[in-house]
């Protein structure tokens, strides 16, 4: 081999190794260090807001007397109990709600006429607001139901979102499974239940993800305007509101916020296992 046929390949050797960008360096970091990045962040410029800006009215309270909440037994014990009602009533109307959703979607495609109807529907579901409804709900309910209107709100606030998941997760099944049903002589009704709900199961668990934390504030919401009963975080925020208590209302955001996420974390949970193949894994396993 001559000089000039090695020349490339020294020339080759003698590069030096290119050293990757900050971006690709941060988008191989670890999904949990980003979060942890994210959270620091937050409590840095939190701190530096309460004590540069608001230290004399303490709009907003410094980190350690949010965090101090936590640790205070008596503060707790009574959060549980505010927010076992909370959830309760979030849980029903997240179960209606979506009961009632998918079984809409479903009858649209054994029913493709009745498509306009519960389209419409979801989008006036959607609509409404929720703060004008409110109270109307909460007169309605009356002392006989005093987490109704909790209950309705939570149920209104998942039913758009999941309409629209089941309906685009129904409509993505396998054109070929579908014909082979049918050739088959299959009906209808044969093709939604061994086929369609089958393929709907990603985007439905996505749109169940969504409306969990939506639920739940839809029933903080309905208890803010006067439903829930004395037991809820609804009136646990008043009574700080009305006591000035920027501390407790700190606090019990941070309560509702990590409730809201908890509930999401657990339906993304589910959804890991019931549909491993959605979520980049293979057999369950990564």
């Amino acid at each position: 081999m001559s000089a000039t046929e090695t020349r490339p390949a020294a020339a080759l050797a003698a590069t030096p190794p290119v050293r990757p960008s900050l971006w690709s360096r941060i988008d191989g970091m670890p999904t949990w260090l980003g979060g942890l990045v994210g959270v620091v962040v937050i409590v840095v410029v939190w701190w530096l807001a309460s004590a540069l800006f608001f230290s004399a009215s303490n709009a907003i309270p410094s980190p350690p007397e949010v965090v101090a909440k936590f640790f205070s037994a008596a503060t707790w014990a009574t959060t549980l109990s505010n927010l076992s009602g909370t959830l309760g009533a979030a849980a029903r109307g997240y179960l209606y709600g979506n009961v009632a959703a998918l079984v809409l979607a479903m009858l649209v495609l054994l029913v493709p006429a009745l498509e306009q109807v519960v389209t419409q529907i979801a989008i006036v579901t959607y609509c409404l607001p929720l703060v004008a409804i409110g109270p109307i709900l909460v007169i309605v309910s009356g002392r006989d139901a005093p987490q109704g209107a909790s209950v309705v709100l939570a149920a209104l606030s998942v039913f758009f979102t999941t309409v629209v998941g089941s309906l685009l997760g129904l409509r993505a099944a396998p054109r070929t499974s579908l014909d082979v049903i049918r050739a088959y002589g299959g009906t209808r009704f044969t093709e939604l239940r061994k086929v369609q709900l089958i393929a709907a199961l990603p985007n439905l668990f996505a749109a169940l993800k969504i409306a969990a934390p939506a639920a739940f504030l839809g029933s903080v919401l309905a208890e803010y305007l006067g439903s829930g009963g004395d037991k809820s975080l609804g009136r646990a925020l008043i009574a700080a509101q009305t006591n000035s208590d920027a501390p407790q209302l700190w606090y019990l955001a941070l309560v509702s916020g990590g409730a809201a996420g908890l509930a999401y974390a657990l339906i993304g949970l589910v959804a890991r296992f019931v549909t491993p193949w959605s979520s980049g894994t293979e057999g369950g396993r990564p």
